[in-house]
């Protein structure tokens, strides 16, 4: 069977008008490329700029995305409906799972196959992968991100400098308590600088630094396209571009080209490109799906086939805790003011090897100023507090591969597999698996709760709200009245083609892997992947910026 756009329940297939005026589509008649990069979001998306950008010159370089042109722009911002609506409404039906999300295995969400792929609906925050986390990555790998990749990745997504007087206030009295030992506090910078802006209109001093606009994939290969000599020559060198064109096949042509059979969704015509390297960057979800049903698959080595699609891990998050407060000592915290700051884990051992906290604490201070569609100067306080300001925190976990997750084979001709996960809501399976592979922990979720009932109380008294220590909203701590964990999404899910891996924090490297340290395909001379699936741990942190720098890593490899 052919895909259809029906193949894909909620998938859009469609031209737009705002499309064909904004850049072109690739029209030359030749079909042999250098370089083919299946999927435009964030992986491949900045693999294609930045491979535009040092060989658009000399190398032809196609992007085949299947989905259409959504927006101009990022959309966090565009309207009041919540991002989180916007981005549910534009997810594909790509899978199917056992039972309901009340279910043990349910994974939430769907994944989006657009043109800037996730970036478009993706908040823009940019945290930062920890030391200990990069234990469970390959050393060449670990080495070249903390050489400066992770920093090239934060500039190449417009990363702020600050967030404002007050975020950097409550940063320096933080690091001054006794917090600072196992935790690293920082800003967390965003790609998205908003001017807040005063009844008067004139803007606040909330951002330091305003770039000329929101970060995705899409604007950047829009921006290439008009800057590299395809645009202009077809059928010549530089970055060239087809929405609408679902890859069904990849092929073998000798030892060292490829073969890309693509259908265009719009009038259902299959096209066939060639290249000496084709890069799939379709997510963890769909580039596991088509590389086992491509040809391909079929030369791969035996120890390899099995590892396709399986270990599809996301990192544990809990529910939110919140407070109210007026102040942290001497430094007043404002109804308009605004903060998101990182408790980044130092990954500190105990005296039994085992991690202290294998987790971040991610605090939003009047998190609903993030949004611009929010900042009404003269509405009324949108949160309750007695007009002082609200304090959130909640924890993120590392995540160790789980072999238990499977994005199973499609039916034989078919592209709607099933999909087996552990919901990460049930904190049973996290105290008896995912915690003691990832950090040693032999606690009961009692236990668990402890540990974060702790850290919780440790931050909330570090505030005031009218001279009392801060506590809780109502007294609700982790443990009771639903203060626990969340599913699991597909937003963040790395490993279904993993690269060299270990299965738990103190064991060694397995010796097979979907893809080498230069994310290679094992057994292939040129077919890499580019996106989150290549992962081999699930970070604490979102995964975004890890994605962006193994984007330029895997750039500079390829010339």
């Amino acid at each position: 069977m052919a895909f259809t756009p029906e193949t894909y329940q909620n998938f859009v297939a469609a031209p737009s008008v705002g499309q064909s005026r904004l850049f072109p589509q690739y029209w030359g008649s030749r079909t042999d490329f250098d370089i083919i990069i299946i999927g435009s979001g964030m992986g491949g998306g900045v693999l294609a700029d930045d491979l535009a950008e040092r060989l658009g010159t000399t190398k032809r370089i196609l992007v085949l995305e299947a989905g259409s042109y959504l927006y101009p722009t990022h959309v966090y911002n565009v309207c009041r409906f919540p991002n989180s609506a916007v981005a549910r409404h534009f997810a594909c039906k790509t899978f199917w799972q056992q039972g309901n999300e009340n279910s043990p295995n349910y994974i939430h969400e769907q994944p989006q196959l657009n043109f800037g792929g996730r970036s478009i609906f993706w908040s823009g925050l940019i945290p930062t992968v920890q030391g200990w986390e990069l234990e469970f990555f390959p050393d060449a790998v670990r080495s070249d991100l903390t050489g400066g990749l992770l920093n090239k990745a934060g500039e190449k997504m417009n990363e702020s400098a600050t967030l404002g007087a007050t975020a950097q206030a409550i940063v320096s009295r933080l690091r001054q308590s006794p917090l600072a030992q196992d935790f690293s506090i920082q800003e967390t910078p965003r790609a998205l600088h908003q001017p807040y802006l005063s009844r008067d209109g004139v803007p606040k001093d909330q951002f330091f630094t305003e770039p000329t606009g929101v970060f995705n994939t899409a604007e950047l290969v829009i921006n290439q396209l008009g800057l590299t000599p395809g645009m202009n020559n077809p059928n010549g060198p530089g970055l060239h571009l087809l929405l609408n064109h679902y890859v069904e096949d990849v092929q073998a042509l000798g030892a060292n080209a490829y073969q890309v059979v693509a259908r265009d969704t719009l009038s259902g015509q299959a096209r066939i490109f060639q290249a000496a390297v084709v890069i799939l960057a379709g997510g963890s979800i769909e580039s596991p799906k088509l590389l086992r049903r491509s040809s391909l698959y079929g030369t791969l080595p035996a120890t390899v086939k099995p590892l396709v699609g399986n270990g599809l891990t996301d990192h544990p998050t809990t529910a939110e805790v919140n407070t109210f407060v007026t102040n942290i000592g001497n430094v007043p915290i404002p109804r308009d003011s605004h903060a998101k700051i990182i408790f980044y884990s130092r990954g500190r051992r105990d005296g039994n090897n085992q991690t202290r906290y294998p987790f971040n604490v991610e605090m939003n201070v009047n998190h609903e100023y993030w949004h611009l569609r929010e900042n009404d100067p003269g509405a009324e306080e949108p949160m309750g507090g007695g007009g002082a300001s609200r304090v959130d925190i909640k924890f993120s976990f590392g995540n160790c591969i789980y072999g238990g997750n499977e994005i199973k084979p499609a039916p034989p001709f078919q592209y709607v597999p099933e999909i087996a996960f552990r919901n990460l809501n049930w904190a049973d399976h996290l105290a008896g698996s995912r915690f003691p592979a990832l950090a040693g922990w032999q606690k009961s979720p009692t236990e668990i709760f402890s540990v974060l009932n702790e850290v919780t109380y440790q931050i909330f008294s570090q505030f005031q709200i009218h001279g009392q220590a801060a506590r809780p909203e109502n007294e609700q701590w982790y443990g009771q009245n639903g203060k626990g964990f969340g599913r699991g999404t597909v937003h963040h899910a790395v490993g279904t083609l993993r690269m060299p891996f270990r299965w738990t924090y103190d064991r060694s490297f397995e010796p097979i892997s979907v893809v080498d340290q230069d994310l290679r395909v094992v057994g292939t001379s040129g077919m890499y992947v580019c996106d989150m699936s290549v992962m081999p741990f699930s970070s604490a942190a979102n995964p975004v910026r890890t994605l962006v720098a193994l984007a330029l890593r895997l750039s500079a490899h390829l010339g």
